[in-house]
C-alpha cells in the first residue's frame, strides 16, 4: 500500500531546476532511518510492557521518492507499507507522529525541544542535511501548515544539543608527512601549520609513498569530519576522495595564466596560446626538479612567459610560446652575461633546460 508521506521544500541555486542531486538522496535515506528509530521510541514509550516492537515493525516500512515537483526543488516522498503496517493494524500512525515530531524539533529553539524527542536521536542530524550547502535549506512542512527549516547552522545546534562534536563534510589540502602504515593514515600537513591525521585506503599507499614529506605536492582530501562547537576541526572520519597535484604552487600559477583573455594588460596585451600553454604547465607540474628553487611566472604583453628566480645574478627565462623556446639569461659572478637558447618542443629538450638550471641555479632543500 502507498500512500503520501512528506513532501519538503529544497532551497538554493542547485534546485532551481527543479531536480535534486543525488547527492541529497542521502539525506533523505537519513531521514527514513530517524523516522524509524523515533516511531520504535514513541510505540515502546506507550507500551512499557513490551521489550520490542512488533515483528515486521520496521521491516515493513518504506520512504519512497516518487516524484520531484517544481517549487525550487520538493520531492514528494511517499510510504510502502507491506504486512501489519499496510492493514493498518495500530501502528502506522506512530510513524506519522515521529514524522510532525521531527519537524516540530526541526523548528524548535534548542533550549526549548520537544520533550517527547529523545536526546540520543539527535545524533541523526549528523546525516540529515549534510549535504546542504551553506546557502541551501530544507522547509519540512508541519501539522497546521507550519514550516520548520532546516539549514547546517540548525543541523549543527542539534548534534551539540546531545554531544560535544558534530560531523560535517570537509575539504582539506595539504603536503603528506609521515605515514603509519599499520593503522593506515598518514599526516596532513595544512599551510596554517595544523595537522590533521587521515585514514588512507589501500590504493593511496604507493602515493603515499611516492609524494611523502615532498611539501611541494599538494593532496586534496575530501571526507567527512567532526568539529567542536567553536568549528575546530577533532577528527577526520572517513575519506571520499584524495587527489595528488604535482608542483601544486606552479599548477596554481598556471591555472591564473589560462584564464588570461586578449586585452589583459591596460587594454593590451595578448592571452598566451592555450594549447602551448597547456604543454608548458603540464611539463613544469609533473618534471620540474624538486631540487631547484620554484620561479616567478609572469605574462608579458606578447602573449608570452617570463621565468623569474629570487637569486644572485638575477636569473630568468623568457619562453617564447608560439616558437616554443626558451632563453636564459643572468649575470656571472664577475657581472658577465649568461645566455643560452633552448629548444622547448619535446621532453628531452625540456630535460636539457632543467639540467642546465640545476647546474646554474644550484638546489633547494625541500
Amino acid at each position: 500500500m502507498k500512500t503520501s508521506f512528506l513532501q519538503p521544500r529544497f532551497l538554493g541555486a542547485r534546485f532551481d531546476e527543479h531536480t535534486l542531486p543525488l547527492e541529497v538522496a542521502r539525506d533523505l535515506a537519513a531521514y527514513e532511518s530517524l523516522v524509524i528509530e523515533l516511531a520504535k521510541h514513541l510505540f515502546l514509550q506507550e507500551h512499557p510492557d513490551r521489550q520490542r516492537v512488533p515483528k515486521g515493525f520496521a521491516s515493513d516500512f518504506h520512504l519512497h521518492l516518487e516524484r520531484v515537483d517544481e517549487g525550487s526543488a520538493k520531492p514528494m516522498i511517499s510510504v510502502v507499507m507491506a504486512g501489519a503496517l499496510a492493514l493498518g493494524v495500530g501502528v502506522n500512525d506512530y510513524f506519522e507522529r515521529a514524522r510532525d515530531l521531527i519537524t516540530l524539533c526541526v523548528g524548535s529553539e534548542v533550549g526549548h525541544l520537544p520533550s517527547e524527542f529523545p536526546q540520543e536521536l539527535l545524533i541523526h542530524f549528523n546525516q540529515i542535511g549534510r549535504s546542504l550547502l551553506p546557502d541551501e535549506r530544507i522547509e519540512l512542512p508541519g501539522p497546521g501548515g507550519a514550516i520548520s527549516t532546516l539549514t547546517q547552522a540548525k543541523r549543527k545546534e542539534l548534534v551539540l544539543a546531545a554531544d560535544t562534536v558534530y560531523e560535517r563534510e570537509v575539504e582539506l589540502t595539504g603536503s603528506i608527512g609521515e605515514a603509519d602504515w599499520e593503522k593506515s593514515t598518514f599526516r596532513l600537513r595544512m599551510s596554517d601549520g595544523s595537522q590533521a591525521t587521515i585514514p588512507m585506503p589501500e590504493h593511496f599507499h604507493s602515493k603515499a609513498r611516492e609524494f611523502g614529506g615532498r611539501a611541494r605536492h599538494q593532496v586534496a582530501v575530501r571526507g567527512i569530519a567532526t568539529f567542536d562547537s567553536w568549528d575546530k576541526l577533532q577528527k577526520v572520519l572517513s575519506i571520499d576522495s584524495l587527489e595528488i597535484s604535482k608542483n601544486y604552487q606552479l599548477a596554481s600559477r598556471f591555472d591564473e595564466l589560462t584564464a588570461l583573455e586578449d586585452g589583459w594588460f591596460d587594454g593590451k596585451g595578448s592571452a598566451p596560446i592555450k594549447a602551448n600553454l597547456l604543454i608548458v604547465t603540464a611539463t613544469m607540474a609533473n618534471h620540474y626538479p624538486e631540487r631547484l628553487p620554484v620561479p616567478a611566472i609572469v605574462p608579458t604583453p606578447e602573449g608570452n612567459l617570463l621565468f623569474e628566480w629570487n637569486l644572485p645574478g638575477d636569473p630568468s627565462v623568457d619562453v617564447d610560446l608560439s616558437a616554443m623556446r626558451g632563453y636564459f639569461h643572468s649575470f656571472g659572478a664577475d657581472q658577465r652575461e649568461v645566455e643560452q637558447d633552448f629548444n622547448l618542443g619535446n621532453e628531452n629538450d625540456w630535460k636539457g633546460l632543467f639540467d642546465f638550471l640545476q647546474h646554474h641555479l644550484g638546489s633547494v632543500r625541500i
